[in-house]
């Protein structure tokens, strides 16, 4: 029989199957989110958790400039396994992600809210303008703890090799304090740290062996033109300041020295005056830090945002310093598997960054201290 000029055949079981599958799929597509099968949602499910599990974030150090502008830096790491580095801001009230720079950012000081230089980068520095990252030569022996006074004068500690001086245009090493170390007993000599508060105004500390039998505190303060040497007061032998940080012509340094009686180090702490180029001692009571013929410190992480206001991160957990007193400040637990790293203190604040685990990885953590209590602030690439 025909049917209006068209011969009428039976389809086989191949296309069938074909046409079968084909709506089947359309279905699926065109069906809203909750009508999807039981096995679809778990299949998403364990892909989100995956890509979840596998990205990381950790903020390794910050700078603040006042109460109401910080920049914190670290590194992210994509669910592929991409490493990044990580830039944010804060104003105070939110954080704002910065387009990074490649590589991963480990320190970063920042003179004004338009000016901070970072460690790190595929050239070893970065330097921040308001707006983006550019690419620097990194100082021999790399940037990790600049200090920046101003866009024209930053500086970072070398042990070894002195003390290197950015000038806006490059690096060089500073003269004095490279030379403090020639000719003296053979022993421990050079910089742990440096700290600048203006392009008048920097203090760099270490240690330096006096005589074969004597090991004892090493500090050169920077007027703007030249260094002059300074005798940091120390309670034992050999002893070492590790830690400094400035604000205004004000400093305070930190570090260990053994004391005989309890056979171990004992914390050390002394502020210096650039008026009046004097030292105070203000070492804390913190018991032995470390048995032994040696040196340890008592500070992970300094800052001062004056005389009277400096926060210390360290073995002995945090302690706040009010120009009379240290007092124990311990910051908000943020569970198993958290820790921060290093804090910046700027007007009445200070923030403190680093890592939380949730979900069996790493995410960025802060927490602000406000001049009395510590709190948890929500941060960017934190699931």
């Amino acid at each position: 029989m025909r049917a209006t000029g068209y011969l009428v055949r039976k389809p086989s079981a191949r296309v069938v199957a074909v046409l079968a599958a084909a709506l089947a799929a359309a279905a699926l597509a065109l069906a809203p989110p909750h009508a999807a099968t039981g096995a679809v949602r778990a299949h998403r499910a364990s892909a989100a958790a995956t890509a979840t599990a596998t990205a990381t974030a950790s903020l390794a150090a910050v700078s603040c400039r006042g109460s109401s502008w910080c920049m914190a830096v670290g590194t992210y790491t994509s669910p592929k396994g991409a490493r990044h580095a990580l830039a944010q801001t804060w104003d105070g009230k939110s954080w704002r992600v910065l387009k990074p720079p490649g590589g991963s950012l480990t320190s970063v000081s920042c003179s004004a809210s338009w000016f901070c230089m970072a460690a790190g980068g595929p050239t070893g520095a970065e330097r921040w303008n308001g707006r983006s990252w550019r690419e620097i030569a990194g100082p021999e022996g790399g940037a990790a703890g600049v200090s920046c006074g101003t866009r024209t004068l930053c500086m970072v500690a070398h042990q070894e090799g002195g003390v290197q001086v950015w000038n806006g245009t490059r690096w060089q090493v500073a003269a004095a304090p490279s030379n403090f170390c020639s000719g003296g007993a053979p022993g421990p000599c050079g910089f742990n740290d440096v700290a600048c508060a203006s392009a008048s105004s920097c203090l760099a500390v270490g240690t330096w062996q006096v005589s074969s039998t004597e090991q004892d505190t090493l500090g050169f303060s920077w007027n703007g033109k030249q260094w002059h040497s300074t005798f940091p007061p120390s309670d034992g032998n050999p002893s070492e300041l590790f830690s400094v940080s400035c604000a205004a012509s004000s400093c305070l340094a930190a570090g260990g020295a053994y004391y005989e009686v309890d056979n171990g180090d004992i914390a050390e702490a002394a502020s210096w005056n650039a008026k009046t180029a004097t030292w105070t001692d203000v070492s804390p009571s913190l018991g032995t830090i470390c048995t032994g013929f040696t040196t340890c410190s008592w500070t992970a992480s300094l800052s001062c945002a004056s005389a009277s206001r400096c926060m210390a991160f360290g073995p002995r957990g945090n302690q706040w310093w009010d120009g009379a007193a240290w007092q124990p400040k311990p910051s908000v637990s943020a569970g198993r598997g958290s820790g921060l790293s290093t804090v910046a203190c700027g007007g009445s604040n200070c923030l403190a960054v680093g890592y939380r685990t949730t979900g069996g990885a790493r995410h960025t953590l802060a927490e602000l201290w406000n001049g009395t209590t510590w709190k948890i602030l929500p941060t960017p690439y934190v699931s």
